[in-house]
């Protein structure tokens, strides 16, 4: 039987866990032409959220496109990217753009989904995930505003910005007077409520002949935060060892292998900091409240208060830590669990 448990890939339908509340806002937004922003960390479930969305207007004459901005490097690959998702979405297949027609008509490129959308008399929405990595472009201020002032003015296509890094995020669509400012409506992607996990999960089990108690559903959620895809894939551990029904020592077994499935990634990003970051990195794991105390940085080796702030930045670039204020977190909390008990 195969496991109603998937992890590192789109979901939907079954497999896609309740935000209706966002559904609905997003849809809300579709119908009234405003254009959405959505951020979270990475594997939260944004692609597949759009994707459901999607899959419920499949009906309506409202089509969508799906772009990646992940490692863009140039003006070129944005185009190259932006260009090749409208048509690969499959909207319009006689629309075709060697490169050298992207490179002299950058307008026309830009307001392809628009002339697409007009003439077939349909509504258009444009998804592009790590929107934020168009910051990091070469003479992307210029960008930004020619985007702006182009899709502005469309009337049959919305824009649905995801991004994974928040710092990013807020600077393009929240900063004034930023050519992103107030372009739509900004969305922090909650985590799922416990309930709705644990109805998906008993239920799961339950169709596929097996059986696990609530409270050992409980404590999945809670050794993995909450987190929608480490869930998902502990789920899938536990699903695949249990027979009949589920038990503590499988639940650990289980965790056990999804922290050694993912422990040469979190090898390689201990393997990419710098001494004084790692060290960072174990007084925000020891719950260090005073990071620039002398005392702290004596103790953790962290430098001066210089290194301090500037470390703390670079962990918020990397998206190891998340920072609301004088509050630290782990994005990752796998990784988390992983540095207290390897």
């Amino acid at each position: 039987m195969k496991s109603p448990f998937k992890y590192g890939m789109v979901v939907t339908g079954h497999s896609f866990i309740n935000r209706t509340e966002e559904i609905e806002r997003i849809q809300q937004n579709i119908s009234a032409g405003i254009h959405t922003i959505i951020i979270s960390p990475k594997r939260w479930g944004k692609s597949s959220l759009l994707k459901q969305v999607a899959l419920t207007n499949r009906d309506k004459g409202v089509k969508f496109a799906f772009i990646d901005f992940f490692n863009i490097r140039t003006g070129e690959d944005f185009l190259e990217k932006y260009s090749a998702g409208i048509l690969r979405s499959g909207i319009s297949k006689s629309e075709n753009f060697s490169w050298k027609e992207v490179q002299k008509k950058k307008g026309e490129i830009i307001n392809l989904p628009e002339r697409i959308a007009r003439r077939k008399g349909i509504k258009m929405v444009v998804c592009i995930d790590e929107f934020q990595s168009i910051s990091r472009l070469k003479d992307h201020l210029a960008l930004e505003q020619e985007l702006r002032s182009n899709w502005q003015n469309q009337e049959s296509t919305c824009y649905c910005l995801n991004g994974s890094r928040k710092h990013e995020m807020m600077e393009i669509f929240n900063a004034e007077p930023g050519a992103f400012y107030r372009f739509g409506d900004i969305i922090l992607l909650e985590k799922i409520p416990e309930q709705h996990w644990v109805k998906h999960i008993k239920k799961s089990f339950k169709d596929s002949g097996k059986n696990i108690r609530k409270e050992l559903i409980k404590r999945m959620i809670q050794i993995t935060n909450n987190h929608p895809d480490y869930i998902q894939q502990l789920c899938h551990n536990v699903w695949n060892a249990t027979e009949s029904e589920s038990t503590p020592r499988i639940i650990d077994e289980a965790m056990d292998l999804v922290v050694r499935s993912n422990a040469l990634h979190y090898n390689n990003i201990c393997d990419s900091l710098s001494n004084t970051q790692l060290n960072l990195v174990y007084a925000i794991l020891a719950g260090e409240s005073q990071l620039t105390a002398a005392q702290t940085m004596q103790k953790y080796k962290l430098g001066t208060p210089h290194n301090v702030s500037k470390n703390k930045k670079t962990l918020e670039e990397k998206d190891i830590v998340e920072i609301h204020g004088d509050s630290i977190g782990f994005n990752d909390p796998v990784f988390e669990h992983w540095l207290r008990t390897r």
